[in-house]
């Protein structure tokens, strides 16, 4: 669901939000559960709720942010959390990492 939600994001936002994980831009997720992740990106000061959900074929995506609220696009945070979630199963099931590595 994840990788096919960052299929559809334009790509100056998808690289807008690598820059946000250079730029050292943080995931804080509130709810976790089979086809729904809810949380927040931060990024300097601002936070942005995101929501991720499995409808469809690819997924439906909200932001709170202006790009997402006003043009109804797939913004760079969206982005972000879902890149952010996909390392974090990604780290989950690497044999050499410990959980306990994660929340960090």
């Amino acid at each position: 669901m994840l990788r096919r939600l960052l299929g559809r994001i334009e790509d100056g936002r998808f690289g807008r939000a690598l820059a946000g994980m250079q730029a050292g831009w943080q995931w804080e997720c509130k709810n976790r559960e089979a086809g729904l992740v809810e949380g927040f990106v931060r990024d300097g000061i601002k936070e942005r709720m995101v929501v991720i959900e499995r409808r469809g074929r690819g997924g439906a995506a909200r932001c709170s942010c202006e790009d997402a609220v006003k043009r109804g696009v797939l913004c760079k945070h969206v982005a972000f959390a879902a890149m952010s979630e996909l390392g974090l199963a990604a780290a989950a099931r690497s044999k050499h990492r410990q959980l306990e590595e994660l929340g960090r």
